[in-house]
């Protein structure tokens, strides 16, 4: 029992310092995006947005909610009350998840919208464990600092996938964005939150995206595809085969911005 004991704490440390490693190596290519006067992150519902950022090469860095399940209503309390709770150890339990296990917040649990069933568990860090290595919650820590230092401070660009089901909301979910936005546009900020969903059209149908705009920072967007971003093929996983999709829509919202960046404020 102890060799396993000191096996699992040598795992562990390795793992502490690979991802050392690994977070020092994310910083230096997204050194000149983390320089720019607007930050682009995602923020769920889970990983795929940070690796569209990440292959578009709009990335700044990486938030809390970059590489974890998700969803708006969580972050929402998240950040009415500065992350207070979400590394608290008494409020953090690892739940079995396939041949792993992953740990998930017990405490930012609740939510009233309807979402992918594996989003409404309560926030899961799918990619970390914040109870067992060391760096994950350093990490985690680091993020949450950052996020609460340039609140109000920066102009973001936050990068938000809903994954669409047949009992989604999307007006309330559009409530609780422009919600969030607001805790951001203060102090004459100029915040956005890139909203983007899926239709799945018949496949000899040529893909493409509708674009709706709210005046209160939302970009939205509903991304007419061949198949959902699932599944064992990791092209349509990831959305690769949709890439082109996405470099129209980061070529319009950089439209939004050039147009108003040009027009006088009244």
């Amino acid at each position: 029992m102890k060799n396993i004991i000191i096996n699992q704490q040598i795992k562990n440390n390795l793992r502490s310092i690979k991802r050392s490693i690994n977070n020092i190596n994310k910083k230096w290519k997204n050194r000149s995006n983390f320089k720019s006067d607007t930050l682009w992150i995602s923020i769920g519902e889970n990983c795929l947005a940070d690796d569209i950022l990440r292959r578009h090469n709009r990335k700044s860095f990486s938030s809390v909610f970059s590489s974890g399940r998700s969803n708006i209503e969580y972050i929402l309390q998240m950040e009415k009350d500065s992350y207070r709770h979400l590394l608290e150890k008494d409020q953090l339990q690892p739940f079995p998840d396939g041949d792993h296990y992953v740990v998930r917040s017990t405490y930012y649990k609740n939510c009233t919208g309807q979402y992918n069933p594996r989003h409404m568990l309560g926030f899961e860090f799918s990619h970390h464990d914040p109870l067992r290595v060391k760096e994950d919650a350093r990490a985690l820590k680091r993020r949450i600092y950052r996020q609460l230092k340039y609140r109000g401070v920066k102009n973001f660009i936050f990068l938000y996938h809903h994954r669409i089901s047949d009992l989604s909301n999307i007006s309330l979910l559009r409530s609780h964005l422009n919600e969030f936005l607001s805790l951001y546009n203060i102090n004459n900020c100029h915040c956005k939150v890139i909203l983007f969903y899926q239709k799945i059209i018949d496949t000899n149908t040529e893909k493409f995206i509708d674009f709706i705009p709210h005046n209160t920072g939302l970009l939205e967007f509903v991304c007419h595809t061949h198949a959902i971003w699932a599944g064992d093929d990791l092209d349509t996983f990831w959305a690769k085969k949709d890439d082109s999709l996405f470099t129209s829509m980061f070529s319009i919202v950089d439209d939004v911005r050039h147009r108003e960046l040009s027009t006088p404020s009244e």
